[in-house]
């Protein structure tokens, strides 16, 4: 990653191109590593090894997910429909909480373990907004007359 070629930190279409751009160079490492493996390097230049060299693309591509998911934040909604008609919407938060500090929250007794309880949900709806599950975790959207 050059950083001379980045693009502005406010320029959000051109930081979410980047992490397609960064995506495809951790694909051709991993193509890299496939072919002649973890330890290979160059055979007339030498330098990083394909682990080495995966790391490294791999640490771009959070960067770019990074300044993405900073522009990203701010246009963050939940819309709430009905027949076609916006009723409502909740806005993102910072609030990102486990799933078993989400199951402790709400009382959840049904389930034996959070993987369980992870595929039978993706959004737990709460009198302030909605709980929805990021990855592993939970995203607190909030709705902003309440906040």
């Amino acid at each position: 990653m050059n950083p001379k070629l980045l693009p502005a930190a406010d320029d959000l279409g051109g930081n979410i191109s980047r992490i397609v751009e960064e995506s495809g160079e951790v694909l051709q490492a991993i193509g890299k590593i496939d072919r002649f493996g973890l330890d290979s390097y160059h055979p007339r230049k030498g330098g990083l090894n394909n682990a080495a060299h995966m790391l490294s693309e791999l640490a771009d591509l959070r960067h770019a997910i990074s300044r993405a998911e900073m522009l990203l934040t701010d246009h963050a909604k939940v819309v709430v429909l009905s027949d076609g008609t916006i009723l409502h919407h909740f806005v993102w938060t910072d609030t990102l909480i486990t799933t078993q500090e989400l199951r402790e929250l709400i009382g959840d007794e049904d389930h034996d373990n959070d993987d369980d309880f992870n595929a039978e949900n993706d959004c737990i709806p709460v009198c302030a907004g909605q709980w929805h599950r990021e990855g592993l975790e939970w995203r607190f959207y909030v709705d902003p007359e309440l906040d």
